[in-house]
């Protein structure tokens, strides 16, 4: 299902010229390849152990009058994320999650608004070599149950040495991923 955000872009543009800015050092929408991080601190991360995360938002849901939405970003080496140590590459994670804007409370997210944020964030020319994982965590404390029901979408970017989009690798992060866009 295809959602419109465009109203809510108009207002959040800044914003979110300047979440893309603090992910990627070229813009993706210009197509070419994407340097998540300069390779010196993609080495200082693996050294560490270490992620870099951005947060987008909160904006108003369009999908559920009652929510407001965060984006994180957070990228790291492949080989520290995957436990593959000279693997190169990074990964750029982006999670989206909601609270009830006047309760504070965890809400599940609208996969369709979900994919919507991405693809605003990362351009429609990089979003085939996203991943998604779908819904992953559940409330504040990592507990979930069927009052508690997972709530917060996750994308994945997978990202060779040379900024080039790759396939998943061969060894997943334990969950499944499914591609946003099923090429022929």
């Amino acid at each position: 299902m295809s959602v419109d955000i465009r109203t809510v872009l108009r207002k959040q543009e800044d914003e979110l010229r300047h979440f893309r800015r603090n992910l990627f050092s070229t813009e993706p929408a210009d197509g070419g390849p994407v340097s998540a991080l300069p390779k010196d601190v993609l080495e200082q991360l693996r050294a560490e152990g270490k992620t870099v995360p951005h947060r987008f938002g909160p904006v108003r849901s369009v999908t559920d009058r009652h929510a407001a939405l965060t984006i994180v970003g957070d990228i790291i080496d492949q080989a520290v994320l995957l436990d593959r140590p000279g693997r190169e590459g990074a990964v750029l994670t982006l999670s989206v999650a909601a609270r009830h804007k006047q309760l504070g409370t965890r809400q599940a997210v609208d996969l369709g608004e979900a994919r919507a944020w991405v693809e605003a964030i990362v351009g429609p020319k990089w979003l085939p070599h996203f991943y998604s994982a779908g819904a992953l965590s559940g409330s504040a404390a990592g507990e979930t149950s069927p009052s508690r029901p997972l709530t917060t979408q996750y994308f994945y970017l997978f990202l060779g040495a040379d900024g080039v989009p790759h396939a998943e690798p061969e060894h997943q992060l334990g969950v499944q991923l499914t591609p946003l866009i099923h090429t022929p």
